[in-house]
């Protein structure tokens, strides 16, 4: 299986196993709380969610992504970094 990155038209879109998919942002969901949290943490969010917050990274990477609600730890790790 063939994975690669190709930029055309300004859009990325992915090829795997020769088959092209375009990426468009209408099509990807943007969760407010993952917004913010890339705001605070542009390298890395995850990681730095998941380590003020005692989650698994990939716990913390649902959370930003939009496909888990945020738990109160995840919202108390973004208030004290934002009142501290």
């Amino acid at each position: 299986m063939v994975c690669e990155s190709q930029q055309r038209n300004g859009l990325p879109s992915i090829v795997v196993a020769r088959t092209s998919v375009r990426r468009s942002i209408e099509t990807e969901t943007v969760s407010k709380f993952g917004t913010v949290v890339r705001a605070l943490w542009p390298i890395k969010p995850a990681l730095n969610l998941a380590q003020r917050s005692g989650l698994t990274e990939r716990g913390a990477q649902f959370i930003i992504d939009g496909k888990r609600k945020p738990n109160a730890r995840a919202a108390l790790a973004v208030y004290a970094e934002i009142i501290g």
